[in-house]
């Protein structure tokens, strides 16, 4: 009877409650963009994208995506290849990692080339033959044995070998000696290939390979035939003498190549809007026109176009493609609905209502995780995300160009922003955004569509006499957008201000008299703008990439649109608490937490301004945040101080979560003397240590962690107080026999008194709220697991403990 009721209960409890992300754990965000690879297997189909992977099982209609540090190695997937015979998947990372992933078994890691004592380890093509995996590095080439998975043989060169490629007796390898220098060189596979001198020269190319793969030997002369796609877009056929001794190289008349991949029967190309077949020595026997729905996508076939596989950013589809370029849908397109477009994450912005948030991308930097550069082709991808759902933020529509720094990008890759610097929401009309561009200004897009731009039209000067770049920019409470310009020109102002009234005009509308230049006192003038707005009194912080010149305040007074009153106030030199200078590098980051403190990220850890008004002062003194070693000494450490800090984030119990370069995420106390937790790459899914930003869900306990390799939600400890106990539950709810985490109370008032009764009244566990939030371990205070049953969660304001307050939850625990 007890059975038949628990099973009762199970069935009426709500599954959203089942749904929660447990206290304490991860979840990945896969990653679903433009394709970097697609292979399709007699059983699969392999995607590799932004650095992931995902398959498809075509018996089982099963998609998978591969999580990083459980089905696979951790790190950036640079790369995928196919092995037929012996049916495995071969994958290769960034740093040099490979993973063997059979189609039958378990995954084996072959961390040879990421282990070992050269510079660079960086893998550029791999082939199979003769029972050998044969893998083109920038150091040279290795030779695994493929039943044992050891090396056989590796050459260091300190040459970058672009390609490897097989003969029947022969290694061929095309070097890449010095700069648009490009070598087709061959040596006996049974000789010895220690020295780059083993391999003797055949012929040049002169333009990158890209793609380089054999159209097979089926040629009765014994020559061997291999497609070049190479970075000028143009196909070329190698062929290699039977002998081995000379190879020609002959450009074809196929254009605009952007893929080409190897078949049973010869080679495919997608090039010039078609899909070519080509078989040995060089004979062209298909050339079908692609439809829409194929253009631009990655393809993959082993039947040829009666069965297509084919890739975009929207999703993985097959189809059947007829000679006359007719398609049939076979099986209509998919991508999981929680994956991000992309995985090179910098930038986490709230929704203007707090329904989500978004993520971005960043170009232009100085001292930001994507290193020093413009990224004058690096395009913009943003995502908006709300409740765990993903959508793409499209801005391809009717963009305008008028930088010369756009030109390259255009050619080489379309009509895109470039160099992105920020995205923003409008606050009005959330179909509208924001999109900064370090070389072009501010795109204004509504539904993917250009419907303003801010450039000559405004007060962002054009830096150099080439280019608009716009550093960052915010809304402030009453719709006016603030944005902070890499003028380069200490004569611009480095803070303009569109007035709400303005902004709600038709963007396309806005002219230079409608902004507001501010003045910062004369040092922000260069890239990396970081801005704060105090929520206390009216000033904003600034600071940007010059070099140990602290940081400039701006007093506004009345009005942000009211220069009148202005005091603007550098402030070159902090002084801490105790009298010392502190002179970091650069400042990259402000956050006010709920006190109105404002704490501030730099090169070398982090200082609070703990009266933000106090800055004006005379006497303004940073508190240097320290923690206590607590060994007997009364001797502190300051925080984080060999950190360099791109985020802070304060939680519902006031409580930083930081991000930094190179050692994770912290969590630390409200005022900074304790560190609570480190997640990093040993502990934690974080596939890097570097973390880009850190967004705190304003409604939940989750914590958002941004990295150039992904997206990742970690559920915490606190969540938001709540002014009743009429929203409270409890998860997981109902507790199951296999479950041994925390069990979560979420919705309760601040610093609440929580008490867990069994059904006896009887005191089973007691603990106080971080914010809104309570956790419990499932046990007694004794530490037991409790016997099976529904417990009580009574919680109350008081803090007297013997005031047992009211019941606001009830927990079942099987067991």
């Amino acid at each position: 009877m007890l059975r038949k009721l628990t099973l009762l209960l199970l069935a009426l409890l709500p599954a959203a409650i089942n749904a929660q992300l447990a206290t304490g754990s991860w979840k990945v965000y896969p990653v679903f963009g433009i394709p970097d690879r697609l292979i399709e297997t007699p059983q699969f189909v392999y995607l590799a994208t932004s650095g992931s992977l995902h398959s498809y099982d075509k018996t089982n209609d099963e998609s998978r995506v591969f999580e990083p540090k459980v089905d696979i190695a951790g790190g950036r997937i640079k790369d995928i290849f196919y092995n037929f015979e012996r049916k495995y998947l071969l994958a290769t990372y960034e740093d040099g990692n490979i993973d063997i992933i059979p189609d039958e078994g378990e995954r084996i890691n072959l961390p040879d080339i990421k282990n070992a004592n050269v510079d660079s380890k960086t893998i550029n093509d791999v082939k199979f033959d003769d029972g050998k995996i044969y893998i083109a590095t920038s150091f040279g080439f290795v030779i695994y044995n493929d039943s044992t998975f050891e090396v056989d043989e590796s050459g260091i060169f300190n040459v970058n070998v672009r390609s490897i490629g097989l003969t029947p007796d022969n290694i061929i390898l095309v070097t890449n000696p010095r700069e648009w220098t490009y070598y087709v060189t061959t040596s006996p596979k049974n000789g010895q290939h220690h020295t780059i001198d083993k391999f003797t020269f055949l012929v040049q190319i002169f333009s990158e390979p890209k793609g380089f793969v054999p159209l097979g030997n089926n040629d009765p002369s014994g020559d061997t035939h291999f497609a070049v796609y190479c970075n000028n877009k143009k196909l070329y056929h190698l062929s290699i003498a039977a002998n081995n001794r000379s190879a020609s190289l002959e450009e074809t008349p196929v254009t605009n190549t952007s893929s080409i991949f190897t078949v049973d029967n010869g080679v495919y190309a997608i090039a010039d809007g078609k899909l070519f077949h080509f078989t040995a020595p060089w004979t062209q026997t298909q050339a079908i026109s692609l439809p829409e729905p194929l253009m631009n996508n990655a393809i993959s076939t082993i039947d040829g176009p009666k069965s297509l596989w084919a890739a975009d950013a929207t999703g993985l589809a097959n189809y059947k493609l007829e000679d006359n370029g007719s398609l049939t849908v076979m099986r209509d397109r998919y991508r999981p609905t929680d994956a991000t477009t992309f995985s090179d994450i910098s930038h986490i912005i709230p929704l203007t209502d707090n329904r989500g948030f978004m993520v971005a991308n960043h170009g232009m930097s100085a001292h930001f995780a994507v290193g020093n550069g413009d990224f004058l082709e690096l395009i913009f991808s943003g995502n908006m995300i709300e409740d765990g759902n993903v959508a793409d933020i499209e801005a391809t529509e009717g963009l305008t160009f008028k930088s010369s720094a756009s030109t390259n990008g255009r050619r080489n890759k379309g009509d895109y922003i470039f160099s992105p610097t920020f995205l923003l929401e409008d606050p009005d009309d959330n179909s509208i955004h924001y999109i900064g561009s370090g070389i072009e200004g501010i795109y204004v897009v509504k539904d993917g569509r250009q419907i303003g731009k801010f450039d000559e039209n405004s007060l962002i000067n054009k830096n150099a006499n080439w280019a608009w770049r716009p550093s960052t920019a915010q809304f402030d409470k009453h719709g006016n957008l603030l944005v902070g310009v890499y003028t380069e020109d200490k004569t611009w102002p480095p803070l303009i201000v569109l007035p709400a009234d303005k902004r709600r005009k038709d963007p396309s509308t806005i002219t230079k008299e409608d902004w507001i230049g501010l003045d910062m006192g004369g040092t922000i003038w260069q890239r990396d703008i970081v801005m704060h707005q105090c929520s206390k009194i009216p000033a904003i912080f600034m600071s940007d990439a010059e070099a140990k010149q602290g940081f400039s305040a701006l007093y506004y007074g009345s009005s942000i649109t009211d220069p009148s009153d202005d005091t603007a106030l550098v402030i070159s030199s902090l002084t801490d608490q105790d009298g010392k200078t502190f002179s970091p590098d650069y400042i990259l980051c402000f956050t006010e937490d709920q006190r109105g403190r404002v704490w501030a990220g730099t090169t070398e850890g982090i200082f609070e301004i703990t009266n933000p008004a106090n800055v004006f002062s005379s006497d303004f003194r940073i508190n240097r945040l320290k923690v206590p070693r607590n060994d007997g000494t009364n001797l502190a450490d300051y925080l984080l101080d060999t950190e360099k800090i791109y985020a802070i984030a304060v939680d519902a119990a006031n409580r930083k979560w930081i991000a930094t370069e190179g050692s994770g995420v912290y969590l630390v106390s409200e005022n900074g003397d304790e560190i609570i937790e480190n997640f990093n790459t040993t502990n934690s899914p974080l596939p890097t240590n570097c973390i880009t930003d850190i967004y705190v869900d304003p409604s939940s306990n989750s914590i958002f962690i941004s990295t150039l390799n992904g997206l990742y939600e970690y559920s915490s400890t606190a969540s938001p107080s709540r002014p009743d106990y009429s929203d409270v539950i409890a998860y997981p709810n109902p507790v199951t026999p296999d479950y041994t985490g925390i069990i979560t109370i979420r919705g309760l008032m601040d610093e609440s008194l929580v008490k867990i009764m069994d059904s006896g009244m009887h005191l089973v566990y007691q603990t106080t709220s971080q914010g809104g939030m309570a956790t419990w371990d499932g046990c007694t205070m004794n530490g037991a697991r409790v016997k099976s049953g529904v417990y009580y969660v009574f919680a109350s304001v008081s803090s007297e403990t013997d005031s047992q307050g009211d019941v606001v939850a009830k927990i079942l625990v099987v067991n």
